[in-house]
C-alpha cells in the first residue's frame, strides 16, 4: 500500500463530505462546493488510473450513487466530470466487479429513498453495507485489499469531515 493511494482516498472522502455540506447546510457560500468538487473529482480519478482495485471501488461508488439519485448538486457534478476527463484522458480497466460493488454503494445509499426500520439504522450511518461487502470480496480474492485500505481511509477522512462541519454550521 502506497501513500500514493491511501492519502488521496483520504483526501478525497474528506472533500466529497465538504462539497455535500456547503451545499446542504449552505456553509462557506456554495461557490465554493465546486472547486472542492473538482478537486475531490481530479483525486478520485488519479486513483482510478492509479490502482485497478480503486477503479472498481469508486467506479461502483459513483455508479450506486448516480443510480440513486445522490449525485445531485454543482459541486457534485463538477466532481463527477473532473473524474470522467482523467478517465477519459488516460483510460481506466474495469470488469464486470464494478456492478456488485455498484450494488453494495446503492444499498448503503437507500435509507433515503426507503423508511428503513429504526435497528437497521447504525447500519446504514455507518455505511456498513459497503464496508462489509468490499470485505468480503477481499477476502474472497475477487478484489485486492487495496479497495478495502482506500475504501476505509475515504470513510473516515468523510466521518471526520462530517464532524467538523457539523460543528461550524452549529457556530454559524
Amino acid at each position: 500500500m502506497s501513500f500514493f493511494i491511501l492519502i488521496p482516498g483520504f483526501l478525497s472522502g474528506s472533500l466529497i463530505k465538504l462539497t455535500d455540506d456547503i451545499e446542504d447546510k449552505n456553509l462557506f457560500h456554495n461557490f465554493y462546493a465546486i472547486p472542492c468538487g473538482l478537486a475531490y473529482g481530479l483525486l478520485m480519478g488519479y486513483l482510478m488510473i492509479s490502482d485497478t482495485d480503486s477503479a472498481l471501488l469508486f467506479g461502483g461508488i459513483i455508479l450506486g450513487n448516480l443510480l440513486t439519485g445522490k449525485i445531485n448538486s454543482m459541486g457534485h457534478y463538477f466532481g463527477l466530470g473532473a473524474i470522467l476527463v482523467v478517465i477519459f484522458l488516460y483510460g481506466i480497466k474495469l470488469s464486470f466487479l464494478v456492478l456488485p460493488v455498484a450494488a453494495l454503494a446503492a444499498l448503503d445509499e437507500i435509507r433515503d429513498l426507503i423508511h428503513a426500520p429504526r435497528f437497521l439504522e447504525p447500519i446504514f450511518k455507518y455505511r456498513l453495507i459497503l464496508k462489509v461487502g468490499i470485505l468480503v470480496l477481499v477476502v474472497l480474492n475477487m478484489l485486492g485489499l487495496n479497495a478495502l485500505i482506500v475504501l476505509l481511509a475515504f470513510d473516515a477522512a468523510y466521518m471526520l469531515t462530517d464532524r467538523i462541519t457539523r460543528r461550524a454550521a452549529h457556530e454559524v
